[in-house]
């Protein structure tokens, strides 16, 4: 397929003053005096060293500077790197993203934007490449081993030398001889690391799949929006195996004919490379992918690569929203419901609101995708700020699988809970019989929650944070799955010195080890954190399952979306309880989105698919919908009860979190800080700050982490605006009576504990 032209050079500019934002917690940008030596270097985007007090630190060019008055304007001392960072188009967006969640504007660039000073310029290779023969060519026909390296690079084009002497040892020589008789050229060209190098490409770009009515339809409108020329929101709404992949897939051709570029993002690494994949099979070598999990030089690689228009698809997980594709056309935001898109840590950004927003300053086409929408997304689509696209309809021959819920209290009584229940071992007996596979879901690893003594009731705890350890047998060790503290097996009480310790609740590792007690000749194994800590090693697992190496895979969410197993037959949810009374407004909507979407693993092969939902409270309404695939029903439930207890997308929230120590200090700040906030709203003369309630202060639901007490204020408000002035007002009026006393703000929070 044809290509888009690399985009000119980003403008150089030449004043002498510039905006810098550098990389600390200040809630303005400085100027400084570009000396004119360095003019031909800097533009906007450049990484650039600047004095600041005594110190020298790193910022970011935005572009032309004000000069302050009375002030004496210093120099930057160096442009640290010859290839900008981001180009104009982007400074909108990171303003935007300061001001939102009110953020220092250079903390937050120095945090989403990779790399820095110490990694510079591209690694370089030596590339082999066949000459056309003319008049000045050398007559004398080369040897065999010649002759073979010559048809090589005939038949795959460039090749680097390292990889012929790996296909023809010792070819250097012939290498060199061939370069003098002009038959090959060496070449020194920038060697970018390619995080989807091992994925070999087809000969021939791979053939799109005809489309299904609906797929045809969603595929129109998205492509109407693409070719506007203007911001087009959209919701693709579609059940589990429905093809919503493929939409979006025509959706991204039909976006580099327009000679603009695609940004895909999703919400677990581990789900970036196959969709990179699909993309790389279809588009050749113009997409790569971008997360965080990559090492330092090759994010910054990718990154570089991005900027230099080296790349049309940009395929990665959260932070990949940033990435700087100045043609940006069409945004795809997959799996749009999942939290994960919410940064916890650092600035609070929520990857999909940004994409939108940056979807409107690029005059782009936005598609959010999900089979179980969020509330707030749905509830936007029914009021026409996207357009929906309903995909009805599986495009495999199979339906959607059959639901059952098995409840626990009519089981056989037990003094335990009942980890696999009757009828979910006989199906899964039935499974493996027919040499089908299963998955079990558990959102929650480990082996048991917690360890008590039941002589004195002692029940041990993480010293740094308010929760119980969690036993994890394979390491014969209680973890804190916050601050990661750990400790051995304790062999007698610390408080009565009893050995009467008893491990009570549930996790993976648990199902783990009951699956094979249960059943010993079945190929069992774990996906969670502990057995997946990092991205690579949660591929090559669910690579070992989809090639029918493993019968039973247990795991956490990572299993529950974007994962396509036509073997798999039977979903069991062991505890599907655990998550429906969690303190959160939005505890049903997950358990209902996490549900829906484990059971979309099943039966999207030619065998039908069953799934089996252990609880204790069946006649649930979330547990209902589920077993019914009814999301109009469970949103309509959901939606009633946010509007009486005015949660979104009925008002804005905003979390403020005051942590410290003692929790004296804390609690008491806290209360000082809800005073002064009532306190100006009170004093303000206009009607807004009736659209606004303080709630709290209160002790957060994990009370203590990593050694601080943590106190918050609920902030909710029906309109961003009032809610905008009131932590300006905050940030302003914020004074910590002591040092180690911290605040941060917490905008549109995913979890309020």
């Amino acid at each position: 397929m044809s290509h888009a032209a690399p985009p000119e050079s980003p403008p150089r500019h030449r004043q002498a003053l510039w905006e810098v934002a550098v990389a600390l917690p200040l809630d303005r940008t400085l100027t400084y005096r570009l000396p004119p030596e360095m003019a031909a270097a800097a533009r906007v985007g450049s990484l650039v060293q600047v004095p600041l007090g005594r110190r020298q630190v790193t910022g970011y060019l935005l572009g032309p500077g004000a000069a302050p008055p009375d002030v004496k304007i210093k120099e930057i001392r160096a442009v640290l790197d010859p290839v900008p960072r981001f180009g104009p188009e982007l400074v909108p967006l990171f303003r935007w993203l300061a001001d939102y969640y009110q953020y220092p504007l250079g903390e937050a660039l120095s945090q989403i934007i990779p790399g820095g000073a110490h990694l510079t310029g591209p690694r370089h290779e030596t590339l082999a490449v066949l000459q056309e023969l003319d008049d000045s060519s050398p007559a004398r026909r080369p040897g065999p081993r010649a002759r073979l390296i010559l048809d090589y690079l005939g038949q795959h084009g460039a090749t680097p030398v390292l990889e012929l002497e790996r296909l023809f040892p010792g070819c250097r020589p012939i290498l060199k001889r061939l370069a003098a008789r002009k038959l090959v050229a060496l070449e020194k060209r920038p060697y970018w690391r390619d995080p989807l190098e091992s994925q070999a490409l087809p000969l021939e770009e791979e053939v799109p799949p005809a489309l299904v009515p609906e797929q045809q339809e969603a595929r129109v409108a998205i492509v109407r929006g693409i070719a506007a020329g203007a911001f087009a929101p959209f919701l693709l709404h579609g059940v589990t195996a429905s093809g919503k992949t493929e939409v979006y897939l025509a959706g991204a051709q039909e976006t580099l004919a327009r000679g603009r570029q695609v940004l895909v993002l999703l919400p677990e690494i581990a789900l970036t490379h196959p969709v990179a994949q699909a993309f790389r099979r279809r588009f050749g070598h113009r997409v790569t992918l971008l997360h965080s999990a990559l090492t330092p030089a090759s994010r910054l690689d990718q990154w570089r690569r991005i900027v230099l228009g080296e790349v049309d698809i940009v395929v990665g997980a959260r932070s990949a929203v940033f990435a700087p594709l100045p043609r940006l056309g069409l945004m795809v935001v997959d799996e749009e419901h999942d939290p994960s898109y919410k940064q916890e840590g650092g600035i609070p950004y929520q990857a999909r609101d940004v994409a939108l927003y940056r979807g409107k300053l690029a005059a782009a086409a936005v598609v959010l995708v999900s089979a179980t929408p969020q509330v707030a997304t749905f509830y936007h689509a029914l009021e026409g700020k996207y357009r929906y696209l309903n995909l009805a309809r599986r495009v495999t021959p199979q339906s959607l699988p059959d639901v059952h819920l098995v409840n626990l209290k009519e089981q056989p009584s037990r003094k335990n809970f009942q980890v696999i229940s009757r009828p979910l071992l006989t199906a899964l007996t039935e499974t493996l019989s027919r040499q089908e596979q299963a998955l079990l879901f558990l959102n929650r690893r480990g082996f048991a929650t917690a360890h008590f003594c039941l002589f004195c009731g002692e029940v041990f705890q993480c010293r740094q944070c308010s929760v119980t350890l969690t036993h994890h047998r394979a390491a014969q060790r209680l973890v804190c799955h916050y601050c990661g503290y750990s400790a051995p097996l304790p062999e007698r009480c610390p408080q009565c010195q009893s050995t009467a310790i008893k491990p009570y609740g549930l996790g993976t590792e648990k199902v783990e080890a009951e699956v094979k007690r249960l059943l010993p000749d079945a190929r069992v194994a774990r996906l969670d954190r502990d057995t997946a800590p990092h991205s690579g090693r949660a591929l090559t697992l669910l690579d070992r399952f989809a090639a029918g190496d493993l019968d039973i895979l247990v795991g956490t969410q990572m299993i529950t979306k974007g994962h396509h197993f036509p073997r798999v037959t039977l979903v069991g949810a062991i505890a599907a309880d655990l998550s429906l009374f969690f303190p959160e407004y939005h505890a049903g909507e997950r358990t209902f989105q996490l549900l829906c979407q484990v059971a979309g693993r099943a039966g999207r092969g030619e065998a039908r698919g069953q799934v089996l939902i252990q609880t204790y409270h069946p006649e649930h309404y979330v547990f209902h919908a589920v077993q019914s695939q009814d999301y109009q029903g469970f949103f309509a439930r959901e939606l009633a009860s946010r509007r009486e207890l005015a949660y979104p997308p009925f008002t804005r929230l905003a979390l403020v979190r005051l942590s410290g120590a003692p929790e004296e200090t804390v609690a008491r700040e806290a209360r000082r800080l809800t005073a002064d906030l009532k306190a100006w709203l009170a004093g303000q003369k206009d009607a807004w700050p009736r659209q606004i309630q303080v709630l709290g202060p209160a002790p957060a639901g994990l009370r203590k982490l990593q050694g601080r007490f943590r106190w918050q204020i609920l902030l909710k408000s029906y309109g961003r605006g009032p809610l905008e002035r009131l932590l300006q007002h905050l940030r302003q009026a914020w004074s910590p009576s002591r040092a180690n006393l911290s605040l941060t703000l917490d905008v549109d929070p995913a979890n309020l504990l």
